[in-house]
């Protein structure tokens, strides 16, 4: 936000106020969940925090920056699918904010933040640990630093609303998220599923790994010889063994 606080004196400036919020909001987008993986749920509670005084005691003022942090809250949940595409941009005017603001409030809200997700999955402990193993011997997810692969896994296969996973190697997931489909231990709408939470990342820009990639990346997988791929398949169908020798 600006050093010296100018006071609200029009609808331009209220106007004037939402953009610098957005920029700023953008900005800290890249650099938390893009690049250290924050959770967006948590990043958007963290941004509102932290901008939510203001040096001023004009209420005209005050209900200005009000209106415009319910708008950005409400534009990084409801409308998240909307602005995503701003926020890969290299640069965004305030006209396509103000066009995007009012496209925000007369649609039907569309929520990606809110929607139900599920890979149909509930690891053990013991199964999670065999996960985490499997992804730190053949580096196939990178989580924060110093975060705990475990967590990661738990949150990403009970599609937690908002968590992001780095991926090392888009093929190895793949074939991984592949062999747990041929042992059924996840649904067959995996790909549809990771793709619309936006819950794997690449390595390269921290963009989200949508369908076509995943898909794409499988069929290379399978097509290829590669020991690595092989080797990651029997991990996942020793899990299932495993699991079926409990289960008697």
């Amino acid at each position: 936000m600006k050093g010296v606080h100018n006071h609200v004196e029009s609808n331009e400036d209220v106007e004037n106020e939402l953009y610098e919020l957005f920029l700023e909001a953008r900005d800290s987008y890249l650099s938390e969940v893009v690049r250290k993986l924050v959770r967006l749920d948590y990043f958007i509670d963290l941004f509102l925090s932290s901008h939510y005084y203001i040096d001023c005691e004009h209420a005209k003022c005050r209900n200005a920056h009000r209106r415009n942090l319910t708008l950005i809250r409400q534009l990084f949940t409801d409308s998240f699918y909307l602005v995503e595409p701003l926020l890969v941009k290299s640069s965004v005017s305030q006209v396509e904010l103000n066009a995007l603001v009012c496209k925000h409030l007369t649609s039907a809200v569309f929520s990606p933040m809110k929607a139900s997700y599920s890979l149909g999955c509930s690891f053990s402990d013991r199964q999670i640990e065999q996960l985490a193993c499997i992804s730190e011997t053949y580096q196939i997810f990178n989580t924060m630093e110093g975060g705990d692969i475990r967590d990661a896994l738990r949150s990403l296969f009970s599609c937690q609303i908002g968590f992001r996973l780095q991926v090392y190697h888009v093929r190895r997931a793949v074939v991984l998220f592949d062999a747990l489909l041929d042992c059924n231990m996840i649904s067959r709408n995996w790909q549809n599923v990771l793709d619309k939470g936006h819950f794997l990342v690449s390595p390269q820009g921290g963009q989200w790994i949508k369908k076509n990639s995943l898909s794409s990346s499988l069929n290379k997988a399978k097509a290829s010889s590669a020991a690595e791929f092989e080797n990651i398949r029997k991990a996942v169908y020793e899990m299932k063994k495993e699991e079926l020798s409990e289960s008697w």
